[in-house]
């Protein structure tokens, strides 16, 4: 008799299995989860890229990425050019405080 699981159960199952692996890293690897207050070797070229991109090398590629949809937008005769382009530059923009806020929050 051989045993066969069905693809469902391992579909259902997986999540579950996933989960329990980060509980289980978690538990055993607690000086992982301040790695983002610790380290402090690549803090100046952090400290660089962020104020470039929220700078004015930031704010004048936001610019070009909105020129640039908006060129694509007309020649296409759709606006959705444009707000791919804005939603590029938003992330370029905004980009660094959501990330700030994602490793240095509080639990």
């Amino acid at each position: 008799m051989k045993f066969k699981l069905s693809s469902n159960v391992i579909a259902a199952a997986f999540p579950m299995l996933l989960s329990l692996t980060f509980v289980v890293l978690a538990a055993a690897l607690p000086e992982c989860a301040f790695a983002a207050s610790t380290d402090q070797d690549f803090q100046s070229l952090y400290d660089m890229l962020k104020n470039w991109s929220q700078g004015t090398l930031g704010r004048s590629i936001a610019l070009m990425f909105l020129l640039v949809g908006l060129g694509v937008g007309v020649v296409r005769g759709s606006i959705m050019g444009a707000v791919g382009c804005l939603a590029a530059a938003m992330a370029l923009f905004i980009g660094p405080q959501i990330i700030d806020n994602i490793f240095t929050a509080l639990i």
